[in-house]
């Protein structure tokens, strides 16, 4: 099989970005739990079981290890890839993260008691502008989850200066260096654990490593299976959460679990979906690929969206079943809605500015993907 490079690789998946999609509402669900529980009045129609919607984090971070292993085979050891790889990473997470923690300061200023409220409103400001870990969650809660990318990418840069066949024994020594983090962080509660602990001892920075896997054997491999691998995640998923759920009477699946729980069949999934394209061109729920094109948006402003809608809907004084249904089915289009519109009108001309004036660009064309 010939080596990905720049002129063989798919511009798009659509399959991943579906898979991406299906990521973020599932983390949309997660939060409209809370909301409903808080702002709505009637019969709950989401329940503790909507945690399950986690796994949409865990998708994230597989398909990170994924997209940007697969479209760097044949450019291991290149520094000019390395460089547009660095300026592509930053210049993709920050321009927008920054806008909107920039945003929402002068907010948390005014009335602090608006965010953070588990950890009694407190949130280091500059560490959260800049996406430095810190022991309390960022001015925009879900951006922990950027920890461990940025993690990633700076353990991946390293990597991408190694020669290509090195890459299985730098993927090994990063996956003891990680169990052994892991086993570390076991001994230490997590309270008297240090900003940057929390995020080398989570367990869940192995989904990259599962991505990454995922990606050598999709541009390494016979690409066979795949329809084994799909009906088997699918099988995994609700077995593994039932034993999980058996075992400890919890639905909330705790870090060290999750990557067994959710990453595995996540792994599984997104071979399957990118072999089926590539191999047989079946596209893996195509209508949902415009979400996963805004998944970014969306998932950096949905959990304030979901909030500022449930406090105005908490004034209209609806209750009953029918109120409620019309509050999740609402949310969750405003949602989505302005979460896309903000990866239309801010994101997209962001990337496009910084495409327009990537330093690198004169190294020669270089394809970069577009995660998280």
């Amino acid at each position: 099989m010939p080596d990905p490079s720049p002129s063989s690789v798919p511009a798009r998946l659509i399959g991943v970005q579906s898979l991406r999609g299906v990521a973020v509402l599932l983390v949309i669900m997660v939060h409209l739990h809370h909301t409903e529980l808080k702002y709505a009045k009637g019969p709950l129609l989401l329940g503790e079981w909507n945690s399950i919607g986690i796994a949409g984090v865990d998708i994230f971070l597989v398909v990170s290890g994924f997209v940007l292993s697969y479209l760097a085979f044949g450019h291991f050891g290149q520094r000019q890839y390395v460089r547009a790889y660095g300026y592509a990473r930053v210049s993709r997470v920050y321009p927008l993260y920054v806008l909107l923690t920039a945003m929402l300061i002068p907010l948390y200023w005014m009335s602090p008691a608006l965010f953070n409220a588990v950890e009694g409103h407190q949130v280091n400001l500059l560490r959260s502008l800049l996406l430095i870990p810190d022991v309390r969650l960022p001015l925009i809660p879900v951006a922990w989850t950027l920890h461990h990318e940025l993690y990633f990418y700076i353990v991946f840069a390293v990597m991408l200066l190694l020669p290509e066949r090195q890459l299985p024994k730098a993927v090994l020594a990063w996956l003891l260096v990680s169990l052994a983090l892991i086993g570390w962080g076991q001994g230490i509660p997590r309270a008297d654990q240090g900003a940057f602990q929390r995020v080398l001892f989570n367990a869940i920075n192995l989904e990259f490593i599962l991505g990454m896997g995922a990606a050598w054997a999709v541009a390494r491999g016979p690409r066979r299976g795949a329809a084994a691998c799909l009906w088997l995640a699918l099988l995994w998923l609700p077995l593994a959460y039932a034993a999980w759920f058996s075992l400890t009477g919890e639905y909330w699946v705790s870090d060290l679990w999750r990557v067994w729980v959710f990453g595995v069949p996540a792994t599984l999934l997104i071979y399957a979906i990118v072999c089926r394209e590539l191999e047989r061109g079946i596209v893996w729920w195509p209508r949902l690929a415009w979400i996963g094109d805004g998944a970014y948006s969306i998932y950096l402003t949905h959990l304030m969206v979901l909030v500022l809608f449930g406090r105005l809907w908490a004034m209209l004084g609806l209750e009953g079943l029918p109120a409620n249904v019309m509050f999740l089915a609402l949310s969750s289009a405003v949602a989505l809605g302005i979460g896309y519109t903000v990866y239309l009108k801010v994101e997209k001309p962001m990337l496009r500015w910084a495409r327009l004036h990537d330093p690198t660009r004169s190294m020669g064309p270089v394809k970069i993907a577009a995660v998280p």
